[in-house]
């Protein structure tokens, strides 16, 4: 400790030594700080404690999911899966024939319903995966019996060609009966012939 730094100190160490009252301040204020001190390190002992406990019941998680065989079949039923999809992929040679394809399909299905339905065609598009697979989306609406629309919809869904219905909505209330549904035909497009370069 410096000297004039001891100099400034030494004044207020004699009155400590000469105030009881201080004194039994100061130890007080040390033994709440020591408290204080004593709790936080608790409680980072118990938070360590919880996250060596939860460290632990990770591993043995990850070391059963290790020996067990099933995912093994799983990974083999996707790709089976996937494989079979793509079998129901109808080839078309570009995006408009697809589209024709579906939309004359579709209509053949709705004209046997027997009662006037809208069908209202969107734009062909591309998806993501697998290359060169287009999606075709139709929604079909009008006024059918819901008995009616359940049986159009296993028909459209039985066919040979993948076929989703992502969107129904089926209203009655006794006398109006109207429905709206989406339908997505799926066709793997050949891809465009590039033009050979001559030397």
């Amino acid at each position: 400790m410096s000297t004039p730094i001891a100099a400034q100190l030494k004044p207020l160490v004699a009155q400590v030594r000469a105030n009881a009252r201080l004194q039994a301040g100061l130890a007080v204020i040390g033994l709440l700080l020591a408290g204080w001190l004593f709790l936080v390190l608790g409680d980072a002992r118990k938070a360590g404690v919880q996250e060596l406990e939860q460290a632990r019941e990770h591993y043995l998680q990850v070391r059963q999911l290790a020996g067990q065989d099933v995912w093994f079949q799983r990974a083999s039923d996707a790709e089976q899966l996937a494989r079979k999809l793509e079998a129901e992929l109808p080839p078309a040679a570009s995006a408009g024939l697809a589209q024709a394809a579906f939309q004359g399909w579709l209509k053949d299905i709705v004209d046997s319903q027997g009662v006037p339905l809208r069908i209202d065609m969107q734009a062909p598009a591309r998806v993501d995966a697998p290359p060169g697979v287009v999606r075709i989306s139709a929604t079909v609406s009008g006024g059918l019996e819901p008995q009616r629309v359940w049986a159009m919809i296993h028909r459209l869904e039985s066919g040979a060609s993948l076929v989703t219905i992502p969107v129904i909505l089926v209203r009655t209330d006794g006398t109006n009966k109207t429905f709206s549904m989406t339908v997505e035909g799926y066709y793997r497009v050949a891809a465009p012939a590039t033009p050979e370069t001559t030397p």
